[in-house]
Parts: C-alpha cells; sequence; structure tokens
C-alpha cells in the first residue's frame, strides 16, 4: 500500500485496488520482468486464452506467441520495447486448446528507480471479431459485382449457343448445297471452340488458386515470362527489349512465381497487340525498400482517357472477339499478393503498366532482427 497526495488529501492505493482498476479497464493486461517472465495477468488475458493463472505465472511470455512468431516476431517485440519505450501492432496469440484470438498489442517499459527493477506492460485487445467482419466485408465487396458478371457471362455465352442451335436447326431441316452444308458446320464448329475458349477463360479467371509462396528473384521471374512468351507467334519476342540481366541482382523475393509470370504475360502480350509496325516493349524490373518493381512500356496505340477508368473491370474490351478478362486478372494476381498495379496511357502514342509487390509476404518486424 502506498500514499498518494491529491487536492491536499491523501488516497491509499492499494495492491488490491490497483488490481481492481486493471479489470475495470476491460483490457488485457499482462506484467514481465525484464527477462519476460509472466509475473501478473489480469482476468480477462485468461479468459482471451482460455488459461488459468498458475499455467501462465512464471512462464516466458513466449508461451501465448504462435510458434513461427516466437524466434524473430516476439523478440523484435521486446527489443523495441526495451529501446523504443514501447509497439503497438496486431499479432495471433496462442491460447489453450487451440485457442487462437487475434488481438492489437501494446507494450511499455515501467522502471522503478528506487528499487531499480523494471517491468515490461502488454496490454491487449481481442480483434477477432472485427477481423472475422474484415473478412466478410471483402467476400460482400466480391458479391457486389456478381450480377453484372453473371450478366456478361451470359451475354458471352448465350451468343455462341444460339449460332451452334440456328445452324444446327438449319442442317436438320434443310435441303442444302455440299457447299452450304461445309459452310454450316464449319460455322458450329468455330462456334464451339469459341465457347469452349470462353469457358476455359471463365475457369481460369474464378478458380485462381491461392499462392503458394516461395524464394525466386527477379532473373528466374523474367525467365518464366521468356518461356511463355515462346508459346507466342514467331517474332513477337523479338520486339521486346528485356532488363540487362546485371541490373537484376538482388534480394530474394517470395512469390508465387507461377502467378507472378502470368500476371507479367498478360501484360506484354497486350501490349504485343498494341504495337503498330515498327514498335516495341520495353520491359524493366527493380529492387528497392523491399519491394518488387516492373514496368512494361510499349509506344503502340494506347487507350482513350475515356476508356482507361474501365481497363480492369471484368469483360470490358475495344477488341474484336476478345473476352476482357487479362487485365482483371492480373488485377486480381497482384492483390492476393498484397501489391498492385497502375496503368499511364496516351492514346496514338503508347502505354505503360506499372506493378509492384512486397519481396516479403510478411512485414519486416515477422521476418528478420531489428
Amino acid at each position: 500500500m502506498r500514499e498518494v497526495e491529491e487536492n491536499g488529501g491523501s488516497i491509499l492505493l492499494s495492491y488490491g485496488l490497483t488490481e481492481r482498476l486493471i479489470e475495470i479497464i476491460k483490457t488485457g493486461v499482462i506484467l514481465t520482468d525484464e527477462k519476460a517472465t509472466i509475473c501478473f495477468v489480469n482476468n480477462l488475458v485468461l479468459k482471451l486464452l482460455k488459461h488459468k493463472k498458475e499455467s501462465l505465472i512464471g512462464q516466458p511470455i513466449e508461451t501465448i506467441f504462435m510458434p513461427e512468431d516466437r524466434d524473430i516476431f516476439l523478440k523484435n517485440i521486446i527489443n523495441i520495447t526495451k529501446k523504443d519505450g514501447g509497439f503497438e501492432g496486431e499479432a495471433m496469440l496462442l491460447g489453450k486448446n487451440g485457442c487462437r484470438p487475434f488481438v492489437y498489442l501494446s507494450t511499455a517499459m515501467y522502471r522503478d528507480d528506487p528499487s531499480n527493477t523494471s517491468l515490461m506492460i502488454f496490454t491487449m485487445h481481442d480483434i477477432t471479431r472485427f477481423k472475422e467482419m474484415e473478412k466478410a466485408c471483402e467476400q460482400q465487396e466480391s458479391f457486389v459485382g456478381l450480377g453484372t458478371i453473371t450478366d456478361q457471362i451470359s451475354h458471352h455465352i448465350r451468343n455462341p449457343i444460339v449460332s451452334i442451335g440456328g445452324f444446327a436447326l438449319r442442317l436438320a431441316k434443310e435441303q442444302l448445297s455440299r457447299e452450304d452444308y461445309m459452310r454450316y458446320t464449319n460455322i458450329i464448329h468455330n462456334e464451339a471452340r469459341r465457347l469452349e475458349y470462353i469457358i476455359d477463360r471463365l475457369a481460369e479467371f474464378t478458380r485462381i488458386q491461392a499462392p503458394v509462396y516461395g524464394a525466386t528473384t527477379l532473373s528466374e521471374i523474367l525467365k518464366g515470362l521468356k518461356d511463355g512468351l515462346s508459346k507466342f507467334p514467331k517474332g513477337m519476342e523479338e520486339k521486346i527489349i528485356f532488363p540487362d540481366e546485371k541490373s537484376l541482382l538482388g534480394e530474394t523475393v517470395y512469390c508465387d512465381l507461377s502467378l507472378i509470370t502470368k500476371a507479367l504475360l498478360i501484360i506484354v502480350q497486350n501490349s504485343l497487340e498494341s504495337l503498330k509496325n515498327g514498335g516495341e516493349v520495353r520491359i524493366e524490373g527493380k529492387i528497392e525498400n523491399h519491394l518488387v518493381s516492373f514496368y512494361v512500356k510499349d509506344n503502340g496505340e494506347g487507350i482513350s482517357q475515356k476508356h482507361l477508368p474501365h481497363i480492369f473491370n471484368p469483360f470490358f474490351t475495344t477488341k474484336f472477339d476478345n473476352l476482357g478478362l487479362g487485365l482483371t486478372l492480373a488485377k486480381r494476381i497482384l492483390e492476393v499478393h498484397k501489391g498492385n498495379i497502375e496503368v499511364s496511357s496516351t492514346k496514338g502514342e503508347g502505354t505503360t503498366v506499372y506493378i509492384t509487390f512486397p519481396t516479403q509476404r510478411r512485414r519486416e518486424i515477422r521476418t528478420r532482427r531489428l
């Protein structure tokens, strides 16, 4: 118990009152010594982690952190707290019986000079429900345009089906010359192939797999791009200026190589299709501040300012017999990599597509000692 002077009077502030105040604020509180051994937990922490007090007191703070976060993330939190006085950020904690709450974590140092003791204070707010709502909102955003997309799918599929049905009916009912017969069957064959192409592209668009992250380099990404371009018509690759291999040396990149290659391939294909006689496509890549950047620049037809805001919309296209899903798919790939894609263009002069994504899938505080 200690006495605190206030407004000429005094308040007896006991340990019991302090503990009661900690419970009232509805915030999880853990105190540790300088070696990060737990010496106090309040009831909100016990409820959040489904632990009993005796199972946490005397245990290292790493007990409540996920195994993959203990070696780097937690040690960075402790170092930042000791050096800078505190840390704030999100974390998934490890409770009992598989309990894994998301919390907003804040830390601070408390030093008592007279007794020469130090404590680390960990406070936490449960944001698990918030995270669930955030995920639900993302899913809701996906459904917002579902009606429009469904209408567009129906439109693209209806046309070849109606065409196939109409000419098949003529074949069944009419007495046709050999020339008309061959023409009708050829139309049916082409429409069937068009329908198959539409379905394949839709499947590719809707079933984009979750990224499988692996270590790679800019050189390997460009090699994957070149392998994809080898399937293009002969002579197309000659119109592309690739970056110097020496300029691609740098840190390791963690991404899904096949997906990033696919996104670049879509962008380069669009650029090649826009070229006029003597045109070229230039590709550059670099890593700076833990961010991968590629730009694809062409001197082709360019995109009008009227169309530019719509180029990432599903099924938007100005090209004849094109489905208009390429850039939409490229954008989705960049989004699942926490990246970005931007386009600038001038009609008649050319287009530049700029993509970026982080070299690591996790924040720096989780990937290396600070």
